[in-house]
């Protein structure tokens, strides 16, 4: 059976430890990738709000359409879950305008699972860990390069301000989730693993690294 795919996903990077949490609604949001090799796909973020996450998001799928191949549509999602941050339990689901189609426009070769990743951070500290997250913008059209292979300045330049532009849309609703986690007993050659609740952060800046992304899974 095939396995479910899934395209850019932003991961969060925390650290194990105690205590209790206040307990928040979040809404997940998806944008779906398709119509290239290995599609579809699909970036996740969260949000306090939706109000105008669908508005934001065009925005920001229309600011780097430009670095996108032609045969790759970004679209947001006008529907999804919501979720308790402490356990990731289903509480409800939010709705939205449908969002648009957001073709790519930059005819030139490309490598499919090869791109590039903005790194989402916060000022939030949870289980001894700065919180942070990342998407993964892939593919990239080769032209988004340069010749030692490293991404291209102009590139750079472009996502650093599509994605300030994004954060200050969302300064009070784009989050970071910190998954819960159930613990893990000691083993052989593995020491115990405490149990955590989860959590989340709001997103006040961002990075994006000159570090080529490649993809080796995009399953669910």
């Amino acid at each position: 059976m095939a396995r479910a795919q899934r395209g850019p996903i932003i991961r969060v990077l925390a650290g194990i430890g105690e205590g209790e949490r206040e307990m928040t609604n979040i809404s997940r949001v998806k944008s779906v990738w398709s119509g290239f090799p290995g599609g579809p796909g699909v970036t996740t973020m969260y949000f306090l709000d939706t109000a105008t996450v669908i508005a934001s998001l065009n925005t920001f799928w229309d600011a780097i359409k430009g670095y996108l191949p032609p045969d790759v549509t970004v679209t947001p999602d006008p529907a999804g879950d919501v979720i308790e941050d402490t356990t990731g339990d289903l509480t409800g689901s939010w709705g939205s305008t449908a969002g648009a189609a957001h073709t790519g426009t930059y005819t030139a070769p490309h490598a499919a699972p090869a791109g590039g990743v903005i790194d989402w951070l916060t000022d939030t500290i949870l289980d001894g860990h700065r919180l942070r997250g990342r998407s993964f913008i892939v593919p990239l059209s080769s032209g988004c390069y340069e010749a030692d292979g490293s991404l291209g300045a102009a590139y750079i330049t472009g996502m650093e301000a599509a994605a300030s532009a994004f954060i200050a849309s969302q300064s009070s609703s784009f989050v970071v989730w910190h998954r819960p986690y159930p613990g893990r007993e000691a083993t052989t050659g593995h020491p115990a693993k405490p149990a955590h609740a989860g959590g989340h952060g709001l997103v006040t800046f961002h990075h994006v690294p000159d570090m080529a992304a490649i993809l080796r899974s995009r399953r669910d």
